[in-house]
């Protein structure tokens, strides 16, 4: 199933214009189906109700929808970004099951089963802690991506939270050179999947 899901997601188009204010870089296919396929195998992913927050190109809510989630919810703040996902769920037949919608953070409600995420990398700021206060808040379990310095705050964050670490697990990513003052062709950069999961979840 990996690697199919890992097939299909190697269609989704990249960012065209990235906004660095928002620190955007598109999910490597390999490591969006990696988190997919980590989730699934938890059976946190088939016949579930699963969000993707900030979604960016939509990537991971498409590797979600592919592997059967019951219904996706896919936010983004950035309205370009946002009608790209659109564009890459329809290319691969999987609009239908994926709810798109234009919101920042903190406009997020409700309740879901799981999220997952790739949220902003901000090592210097409090942005990508407040994307896990949401995530936390809303969900049952939670699977996210995020740079290995912030690994100790993220932990120190989610003690304190209703959830606890399930699993930590590193990855090396290339990143492209998206930005203009970016000039190695990749920069090879250091990620943890965290997964967390809500104290006595029944």
């Amino acid at each position: 199933m990996k690697n199919q899901v890992k097939k299909e997601l190697s269609k989704v188009r990249d960012f065209e214009e990235p906004r660095i204010s928002l620190e955007q870089y598109m999910t490597p296919p390999a490591l969006a189906a990696d988190v997919v396929f980590t989730a699934y195998m938890q059976e946190d992913i088939e016949g579930k109700k699963v969000a993707d927050l900030g979604t960016g190109t939509g990537i991971l809510a498409i590797g979600a929808a592919l592997a059967g989630a019951e219904k996706v919810k896919a936010y983004e703040k950035d309205e370009e970004a946002l009608s790209q996902a659109k564009e890459n769920a329809e290319k691969l037949g999987m609009e239908e099951f994926i709810e798109f919608r234009e919101a920042d953070i903190e406009e997020v409600e409700g309740k879901i089963d799981t999220v997952l995420m790739n949220p902003p990398f901000s090592v210097h700021s409090d942005v990508g802690l407040s994307f896990w206060g949401k995530a936390c808040d809303i969900s049952d379990s939670v699977y996210g991506i995020s740079p290995r310095g912030a690994r100790e705050p993220i932990k120190d964050f989610v003690v304190n939270s209703s959830h606890e670490i399930l699993g930590v697990e590193a990855y090396s990513i290339g990143l492209p050179p998206s930005y203009g003052f970016h000039t190695e062709e990749s920069r090879e950069t250091p990620v943890d999947l965290i997964v967390t999961g809500k104290v006595n979840k029944e």
